[in-house]
């Protein structure tokens, strides 16, 4: 009877054989092919040999180095070793976890094992280090941190593998595009990060996580897991359709994530926080928004306002981390100025309104309590969230000028004191070293006319020096 197995490979090539893995013996082999390497044969036994094998991983990095005159990475980026993402594995458990509650610090190590022999896993990995090194690094103000996150995210982008006939989604991969997102945003890509932010969405669609049938198959603890990514999805989705006038498609999920004993209880308490700031961003709101503001009415306006009000949430909030209450309470503020923007937008303002919500000088009152706020935290808890708060921030900053400009002119000392709330945020916001450059200028621009409207207070002068 023929022997049908397929024939022994009397050699194989150098990248395999210095990795110890299968080689197919083609030119080029499946392995090369799959990794991005050169492949090439020699008889240099020395060179083969298990003695002198160099550590899985080097092989990679030195046949991808010399596959392409350009590397795929910088120079100081093109050598990194698995240790290297592996003490990022500290920092994203501390500052990006808490945050974006899905990948454990296992889950991070064992990708860090596989990404020599596994795209996905690898794409993963860039991935999650530019996200890392985004939120940890945001208070250098050097262009060294953008480029490394740059060089990660088109690492990870060329690393991950295409979807092609029997493409299966994945949690990992979901991330992948979560992490990408996120890092667009943070260099101003905003298109970018919207495509990547709608494949993750795509990917939650085909994982069937809105399925209780689907979930009630799974154990308690990946059930939990998956809900939290689907609403990871959603606030991402919710704070995109504000800031990048796009469409919602997430509805809110059926329930709030479930206990999971495996999460840290301030972790899960913060992230249930998240949610439901998140859900007064509903469909009416952001349809608002993103399309005809005429329809805005004064008895929406004070309804959102009462919403935005909540006692029990100031309490609930105080009980958090400080890191927690920067995000939420700089949040709550952001959606109190654009409630106040669309108020403004169908001339429901006025200087003797009966709510607060519609008065002219509401954004004044934001800024003081929220100056009144940031005074107690460390800074580096608000630049620790990146663009998003970044962006809130900007918002807030922005029509607080505006309202400083063009209302009618105050006492001194009320005057006085509103530009130093000014002076105070334009230090906040300075400090993020991903400001980009129009947005400065926006900035700096509306400055240069408050100085020139009020150059008796030195305070004015100091926010153009």
């Amino acid at each position: 009877m023929e022997d049908r197995r397929r024939p022994r490979v009397s050699k194989a090539c150098d990248a395999c054989g210095r990795r110890k893995v299968r080689c197919n013996g083609q030119q080029r082999c499946q392995q090369c092919e799959h990794l991005g390497l050169v492949c090439t044969y020699t008889d240099n036994r020395l060179a083969r040999s298990r003695k002198h094998a160099l550590r899985r991983g080097e092989i990679i990095s030195k046949h991808r180095i010399k596959s392409s005159s350009k590397p795929l990475l910088a120079p100081a980026l093109s050598s990194v070793s698995t240790s290297y993402f592996e003490s990022l594995v500290p920092e994203y458990m501390h500052f990006v976890y808490p945050f974006n509650p899905i990948m454990t610090d296992d889950e991070l190590q064992d990708a860090i094992s596989k990404m020599d022999s596994d795209g996905e896993n690898a794409a993963f990995v860039y991935a999650f280090a530019a996200a890392t090194i985004d939120l940890t690094q945001s208070n250098h103000p050097t262009s060294s941190a953008s480029t490394q996150i740059t060089q990660l995210v088109n690492q990870s982008i060329k690393t991950q593998p295409p979807m092609l006939l029997g493409f299966r989604p994945s949690i990992l991969r979901t991330m992948t595009n979560i992490f990408i997102q996120m890092c667009f945003m943070s260099l101003g890509q905003y298109d970018l990060g919207f495509i990547y932010l709608r494949e993750a969405i795509a990917m939650i669609h085909l994982l069937r996580i809105e399925d209780k049938t689907v979930l009630g198959r799974l154990h308690p603890t990946e059930r939990a897991r998956r809900q939290r990514l689907y609403w990871l999805c959603f606030i991402h989705e919710r704070f995109m359709s504000v800031v990048h006038f796009s469409p919602a498609t997430l509805s809110p999920h059926a329930s709030f994530p479930e206990v999971d004993p495996n999460l840290p209880p301030g972790i899960s308490q913060g992230w249930t926080q998240v949610i439901k700031t998140f859900l007064l961003l509903e469909p009416t709101f952001i349809n608002l928004w993103i399309g005809d503001r005429s329809q805005v009415s004064a008895k929406w306006v004070e309804q959102k306002h009462r919403e935005l009000d909540d006692a029990r949430w100031e309490l609930e909030v105080s009980m958090l981390s400080e890191t927690q209450q920067a995000d939420l309470v700089i949040t709550r503020q952001w959606m109190r100025t654009l409630l106040w923007q669309m108020a403004m937008s169908n001339w429901l303002l006025s200087s003797r309104a009966p709510c607060p919500s519609l008065s002219l000088e509401l954004p004044l009152r934001l800024s003081s309590q929220l100056r009144q706020f940031l005074t107690k935290i460390s800074q580096n808890t608000i630049r620790v969230h990146g663009s998003s708060i970044l962006n809130k921030l900007l918002e807030i900053i922005n029509t607080i000028a505006d309202v400083v400009i063009h209302l009618p002119q105050a006492t001194l000392e009320q005057t006085t004191s509103r530009i130093g709330d000014i002076v105070f945020m334009k230090s906040v916001v300075f400090s993020f070293h991903n400001l980009q450059q129009m947005s400065r200028d926006i900035l700096v621009e509306k400055f240069c006319l408050i100085r020139d409207r009020f150059p008796g207070i030195e305070a004015a002068c100091q926010l153009t020096v």
